[in-house]
């Protein structure tokens, strides 16, 4: 049995994939943490909770030191379900409970 020959297309052009590459230049956004800190300063604490929420990027990137009258934590937060906050260090922690929120750098 002869089997049909595959067709093969002539390539006739440079292929150089990956070769060329951009500079990206990063932005310092120290200023822009300070000045969010700075205006986080007179919110509540529900309304630091949606900031954090709304910001750019992954909430659980965010070092954050949340402040209630049991315990200091020193975390980064995962999720909000209901009225708690989950952090990555797997404390539930009511939002009731919670005194401040402070952003750390």
């Amino acid at each position: 049995m002869k089997k049909n020959k595959i067709f093969v297309n002539k390539i006739n052009k440079k292929i150089g994939n990956n070769q060329t590459y951009t500079d990206v230049i990063e932005k310092n956004n120290v200023k822009e943490e300070n000045q969010i800190t700075q205006d986080n300063a007179n919110l509540s604490v529900e309304e630091k909770i949606n900031r954090l929420f709304k910001r750019n990027g992954y909430i659980f990137n965010v070092d954050v030191k949340i402040i209630t009258p049991y315990k200091e934590y020193n975390t980064k937060i995962a999720s909000k379900v209901h009225n708690h906050l989950i952090t990555l260090d797997n404390d539930i922690i009511n939002i009731s409970d919670i005194k401040d929120i402070i952003i750390q750098n």
